[in-house]
């Protein structure tokens, strides 16, 4: 086998490595922005179950499961997921099916584009950034 055989298969290798490392991590750090997330939206009914009121701000999400988490208060507050506080949702998730109740907002994910959201009725799924309702200043 030549040596110019040997350096490509070499190269060849590395970069199969590499793309599977690449690949490895990007699904961790989905499956954590989505489960992130999954809580974020039962924390937003939670909340409302145990007020009467929908969470306005993140120390209204103050006790329960979401914030009951190590560092998840400074994820909301550092702005790596974005709720969009919303006093008009109806109690039954399957009715705020199409609403955005949160969003992934920090990382090299999102600035990539790759941007999960939390739906009304509590599925996680990706959205492109002009799919998201601007928020009020």
């Amino acid at each position: 086998m030549s040596n110019g055989r040997k350096i490509l298969g070499g190269l060849v290798g590395a970069v199969f490595v590499a793309c599977a490392f690449v690949y490895g991590q990007t699904s961790v750090a989905a499956d954590s922005i989505r489960f992130d997330l999954g809580k974020i939206g039962s924390s937003i009914y939670e909340a409302h179950s145990k007020t009467g009121r929908w969470p306005a701000k993140v120390s209204d999400l103050e006790g329960t499961a979401y914030l009951s988490m190590p560092f998840r208060k400074a994820a909301l507050e550092n702005g790596v997921f974005i709720v969009l506080w919303q006093d008009d949702l109806d109690p039954d998730p399957a009715a705020n099916r199409e609403r955005i109740l949160a969003y992934s907002n920090g990382g090299l994910l999102a600035r990539v584009g790759l941007i999960w959201a939390c739906r009304g009725d509590l599925r996680i799924e990706r959205v492109r950034r002009q799919d998201i309702p601007k928020r009020p200043e």
